[in-house]
């Protein structure tokens, strides 16, 4: 076969499997087999570069782009939604249509509104040309190269109309997917993010697409641009987007009654919360393009449609104090101590405030009365300064409040830094994870016996914590034979955990759980990962650029050196067991954890569901084979009861497939 064809049928091949592991959730090749694809591609095109193009799935992620950020003018302008918060509203704007359009009987279509950021893909003869953002509606910003990383945005749309075509739609990450790139941001010693939206925002905007592409980005198609379709109706343009390949959000419903749309927008309100993603209301649309282009639109909002949004979350409370809490990398995060008060049924006692720049914005000070969300109902937020009480404007630190060391800040970015490594809170902070329960899991050594052990000066390091002594402890308070030898115990079972945990507990820069859980699969021992060269890391399918050379810098300096060699005279496992993979025990399978787990993380817990045949969901349906219930499960403990699907423990789980706590 000549070489182009090769390259032809291998991309067409990539982007079929593409397709199934990103937006059906159905993989039917194993990683392995996946890289080797890969690979013959890229091995192709480096032989053959004459035959590389841009919608190759090896271009997902390029250099810099020369117009990023370049202005784009909308073939037509991107429209913000009227928003609604009542019933009453709503009736109102189909009151408005129906005197419109003279009838009654027209169809609206009712689907879940992404908390995202809004975003344009413009293809040419089914080519992926630019990415757009919404910009003032009427002019975005080129973020085309960033857009190009978005593993479920196609990058060729087989069967696609010929000439210009846009899709319009929204970027956004998953809530799991949100904590996990916050862990990530908390190792680089970057700023977290308070929701997926900003999350999605700032990950699109970076310069670096290199960058994008490590953040979880995913799209769903949700309105149509421009260009020629085969479709009369809103519900027909989303089933031509499944057939190219979009993803679409599956929360939606159909109806001619403004009474079943007030009904299923109070039904959803509670289900909404069992998505894997933020949906912060409904979106009504009338569903035929011609009744659309009757009603027409304003200067700023269609006519045809409306966002029916849920009231997120409030309380009004004081800021007591504004603390700066350093972490294991050095970042100093403001932290708000506010007057305890409830908010969507849980006590909030504290708010991060991000960064310093955000104190600026919010003007508040301590003292100052404030309204508090839960933002994505989950993250404690200060959205607004209703009276200011505060006297003194809240400056960044000149010195870091643990150490009194210098502070350093990027003049491109807007976090402030402890720069001594020796720093105690970082120490402290680091500490901590590597004994936490999704890291080295040693029981019993948590924030009150850490401070006691730095404190006494026992621990200075990772490897200082295996040479603790049954002495060491009984000096400590509250401490007696029992729970000393408790943990002691827990510090030596410690020692057997595999590769993947002490991975994640080193606290190597963007390497989370999962990470870690891929790296120690793939070279099955530290010492071969530490030797690794940074193509080899490369080469790894989820692993960037950047994630590998910070794994190939930490594993080269010195000090990192001498730890681990202490950590492997101290008998700690540096392998990692293979998997006796059965595909037959959850083949099929569809699982939702819910609750605190004991002995892993719920990301941990979805993986091996997925090395075991299964599929992990957020969602309880009746297709659920079992829902695995730990500490504290709520709603989706009670859905399971409801359905009848069967509940196991931790436990039970584990003993399934096969697997030891």
């Amino acid at each position: 076969m000549h070489p182009k064809e090769e390259i032809e049928r291998l991309k067409k091949l990539i982007n079929y499997h593409n397709n199934l592991y990103y937006n059906l959730d159905n993989p039917i090749l194993s990683d392995t087999q996946y890289d080797e694809l890969y690979k013959q591609l890229k091995d192709l095109e480096d032989q053959y570069p004459q035959y590389r193009t841009k919608n190759s799935p090896t271009q997902r992620v390029g250099g810099q782009a020369g117009t990023m950020f370049s202005p784009v003018r909308h073939t037509t302008p991107m429209l913000s939604l009227d928003n609604s918060y009542s019933a009453d509203d709503i009736r109102e704007w189909y009151a408005r249509a129906e005197k419109t359009l003279q009838r009654n009987d027209f169809e609206m279509v009712v689907e879940g509104k992404i908390d995202g950021v809004s975003c344009s893909l413009t293809y040419e003869n089914g080519i992926l040309v630019t990415a757009a953002s919404r910009g003032d509606g009427k002019v975005g910003e080129d973020i085309t190269a960033n857009a190009r990383t978005v593993c479920n945005i196609p990058q060729k749309i087989e069967n696609a109309p010929a000439g210009l075509l846009e899709i319009r739609g929204e970027v956004y990450l998953d809530k799991k997917d949100l904590e996990e790139l916050n862990r990530k941001q908390q190792l680089a010693g970057e700023n977290t993010f308070a929701n997926t939206r900003n999350a999605a925002a700032g990950s699109l905007r970076q310069k670096d697409p290199q960058i994008t592409a490590q953040r979880p980005l995913k799209f769903f198609a949700h309105s149509f641009g421009a260009g020629n379709i085969a479709a009369d109706s809103f519900s027909g343009f989303i089933d031509l987007c499944r057939q190219w390949g979009f993803s679409v959000c599956p929360a939606r419903t159909k109806t001619t009654q403004i009474s079943e749309v007030i009904r299923f927008y109070n039904q959803f309100e509670a289900s909404r919360r069992q998505l894997p993603f933020d949906v912060d209301g409904l979106v009504v649309k009338v569903n035929r393009f011609e009744f659309q282009r009757i009603l027409g639109v304003t200067a700023k909002s269609p006519r045809w449609a409306i966002a029916f949004k849920y009231p997120a979350p409030q309380a009004t409370t004081a800021v007591n104090h504004i603390l700066f809490s350093v972490g294991r990398s050095g970042v100093i995060t403001p932290v708000a101590e506010l007057q305890p008060v409830p908010v969507g049924g849980v006590t909030i006692s504290n708010a991060t405030l991000h960064n310093f720049d955000e104190i600026k914005r919010l003007g508040v000070r301590v003292g100052d009365t404030v309204i508090v969300e839960r933002a994505g109902e989950v993250i404690p937020k200060i959205i607004k300064v209703v009276e200011h009480k505060g006297q003194e404007e809240v400056l960044p630190p000149t010195v870091c409040p643990s150490c009194g060391g210098p502070v350093y800040k990027e003049p491109d970015e807007v976090g402030y830094y402890c720069v001594n490594p020796s720093c105690p809170a970082q120490l402290r902070a680091r500490l901590l994870h590597f004994a936490s329960r999704g890291a080295m899991d040693i029981d019993g050594l948590g924030d009150v016996v850490m401070d006691q052990l730095l404190e006494n000066h026992y621990v200075s390091d990772f490897a200082d914590i295996y040479n603790l002594t049954f002495l060491h402890l009984l000096n400590l308070e509250n401490f007696k034979d029992k729970k000393a030898q408790n943990l002691l115990d827990a510090i030596e079972a410690s020692k057997q955990k595999p590769l993947s945990r002490l991975l994640f507990a080193l606290g190597i820069a963007f390497v989370g759980a999962k990470t870690a859980e891929i790296l120690a699969d793939r070279f099955r021992t530290l010492d071969s990962l530490k030797n690794a060269s940074l193509e080899d890391l490369q080469n790894v399918r989820e692993v960037g650029e950047i994630v590998s050379k910070s794994i190939y810098d930490f594993f080269r300096n010195p000090r990192a050196q001498e730890q681990i060699e202490r950590l492997r005279a101290a008998g700690l496992n540096f392998t990692q067991p293979k998997k006796e993979l059965s595909g037959n025990i959850l083949d099929g399978k569809t699982l939702v954890f819910t609750g605190e787990l004991k002995t892993m993380t719920r990301p941990q817990a979805e993986l091996l569901a997925k090395q075991y045949g299964g599929k992990a969901s957020s969602s309880v349906s009746k297709k659920t084979a079992y829902v695995v219930a730990g500490e504290a499960a709520g709603s989706k403990l009670a859905k399971a009861r409801e359905l009848g699907v069967p509940v196991l423990t931790e436990e039970e789980f584990l003993k399934l497939i096969g697997k030891q706590a």
